[in-house]
């Protein structure tokens, strides 16, 4: 019997890694011979390019950027050593985690700091570069971005300046005469599950600026300068943002690479499971374990879980779910998702805080349950 163990991280609590690892530990203790695949996941979120590295050995670019209130700091991308190729996450730069709760309003904040490492993997001489958009602080349109590859934003009375989410209504013309020399000579991958347009009831400013700080007014803003975005690119490179799925990710952090650089949308599971060979795995497993912080009813759209799912129903093998909590209705999210078991750990601990607290202590007790109840040979 071979277990396949490919949980997502449990966000805020536990890094994908050590989720595996707990689980791995709770099932050697009961099952000491067993063999057991460690396979850590991530679909384009936060600690994408840690899992990246954690199974391909990267290298590691490191560089001074701005973060998403133009402060300094340090950050990082990954270069793959067996293809010319950058995977550049945006949260490490224009991340929502990188501010104080005090400090979120995608009012003021941009993308700057993605661009700078976007610019500095062109200086590098990159292929491709790929770009997971997951975790952001920004609705500013990918103007920050833009910037730093090149592109130049004027107002009515033709002086430049860096649009934010609040200030993208002034922009009155977009310069593409200064454009990186590279930045059509890349392959452009943007790695989202995402589908939303960037306008409209769905779009990038009333779904998700809400959750990046912004009030209603704030929202109001926030539409108002998109939709003024969109006329301009509309103009300007043919290109309508709201006939192309999913450039509603991250505020439109995508807008300029995928208008101007013909950028391509990829799951980024896909995206993922294609660099780490994560067919291979599965076609190896004969019971597969995932898992997430929290399921609810989203899980089945696009996350870690119902893509692994997908794989493993096709094979019509024993599929297993670990979570820290359940916020909807089980049965039907396991009918749904083809789902063997489902195990939390908030069903086992004294409150929420201690399930935050001890996760791997209860993650490693779930593995020893697994084993006992499930692992026969």
């Amino acid at each position: 019997m071979t277990i396949l163990i490919a949980p997502d991280s449990f966000k805020d609590c536990l890094p994908a890694i050590d989720v595996t690892r707990a689980l791995c530990n709770g099932i050697k203790s009961v099952k000491k011979n067993i063999k057991v695949i460690l396979f850590p996941m991530a679909d384009g979120g936060e600690g994408t390019t840690e899992i990246l590295n954690y199974h391909t050995s990267g290298r590691w670019q490191m560089i001074e950027v701005h973060d998403p209130l133009f402060r300094k700091i340090k950050s990082r991308y990954l270069i793959l050593n067996d293809r010319n190729t950058a995977v550049i996450e945006l949260a490490k730069a224009s991340g929502l985690e990188l501010l104080k709760s005090i400090e979120r309003n995608p009012l003021h904040t941009g993308t700057l700091g993605t661009g700078e490492l976007l610019r500095n993997a062109l200086d590098q001489g990159m292929d491709e570069v790929i770009l997971t958009v997951g975790g952001s602080a920004t609705v500013d349109g990918g103007t920050g971005i833009a910037s730093a590859l090149g592109f130049r934003f004027y107002d009515e009375k033709d002086r430049e300046f860096l649009p934010t989410g609040g200030t993208l209504s002034k922009i009155h013309r977009v310069d593409t005469s200064h454009l990186h020399n590279r930045f059509k000579h890349v392959r452009w991958t943007i790695a989202s599950d995402v589908q939303n347009y960037l306008n409209g009831a769905e779009g990038a400013a009333r779904v998700y600026g809400p959750q990046k700080g912004a009030d209603a007014v704030a929202v109001e803003q926030l539409t108002e300068g998109l939709e003024h975005l969109t006329k301009i690119i509309k103009n300007d490179a043919s290109f309508d943002p709201d006939k192309h799925p999913g450039t509603g990710a991250a505020g439109g952090a995508a807008l300029f690479l995928m208008a101007y650089g013909n950028a391509k949308l990829q799951s980024g599971f896909s995206v993922l499971a294609e660099l780490t060979q994560f067919q291979s795995a599965i076609d190896e497993a004969t019971l597969v374990i995932s898992g997430e912080g929290r399921l609810d009813a989203q899980t089945k759209y696009g996350k870690v879980i119902s893509s692994i799912a997908h794989l493993v129903n096709k094979k019509n093998i024993p599929f297993i779910v670990v979570c820290g909590i359940v916020s909807d209705d089980p049965a039907a999210i396991q009918a749904a998702l083809g789902i063997d078991f489902l195990y939390s750990i908030r069903s086992s601990a004294d409150s929420d805080t201690d399930s935050f607290k001890n996760a791997g202590k209860y993650l490693e007790k779930i593995g020893a349950e697994i084993a006992k109840k499930h692992l026969f040979n």
